[in-house]
């Protein structure tokens, strides 16, 4: 009975309430990333948000209380969960090549948001920082479940999940230059463009 009513309250619409904080938490996040994507990531400060996301400078900070450091980070995570979403479907991608086809659709359909999410990492975060290290571990544990589910293909080589690890993070870097190659000019037409990037996910991890 207490399975059941769980389940019941779990398919409820969220709250008004819930819903409007959501809105707000993405206008504010969407405002940073066009922001670090116009300006530049250490180009821009908190207080260009809310003319961006059409807060007030009060309710960014209610919702980021440590300002642009929050900001950043919850960008890198919901960058991270979109991610997951694209592998976690309700059959198992049975090769390495239909895992990744997905993600390598999705950071076609939107490089720019990749490409701006990596340079503030990059340059936002001091390499010494306690930021730089939160960004490095969340990243790394992504890495993680995603070579834990690839070391399963037979295709995929035979390493520790550590090694496919630091594989995955090389392999995002160079597809990430090959889109910043792309925008500056064109090279391929979209599925030259995704074949091209398949081979370079079987470079990286085929035997």
């Amino acid at each position: 009975m207490k399975t059941h009513i769980q389940g019941v309250y779990n398919n409820l619409p969220m709250p008004k309430f819930q819903r409007n904080k959501k809105k707000k938490i993405d206008e504010i996040l969407d405002a940073a990333l066009k922001l670090a994507t116009e300006k530049g990531p250490n180009n821009f400060s908190v207080n260009d948000i809310p003319e961006k996301a059409n807060v007030s400078i009060g309710t960014v900070y209610r919702y980021f209380p440590k300002g642009k450091e929050d900001i950043l980070h919850q960008i890198l995570l919901r960058n991270i969960e979109n991610m997951k979403s694209l592998t976690e479907t309700e059959y198992k991608a049975e090769t390495l090549e239909a895992y990744w086809a997905p993600i390598i659709r999705n950071m076609i359909k939107v490089s720019h948001r990749y490409d701006a999410v990596s340079e503030m990492m990059v340059e936002a975060a001091p390499p010494d920082s306690e930021f730089y290290h939160k960004l490095s571990t969340d990243l790394m544990s992504f890495y993680h479940e995603m070579a834990e589910e690839m070391k399963e293909y037979s295709t995929v080589v035979d390493a520790p999940v550590s090694n496919l690890a630091l594989r995955t993070g090389l392999c995002f870097r160079l597809l990430k230059k090959i889109l910043h190659a792309q925008e500056a000019v064109t090279l391929f037409d979209e599925e030259e463009l995704e074949n091209y990037m398949m081979k370079i996910v079987n470079a990286t991890f085929s035997r």
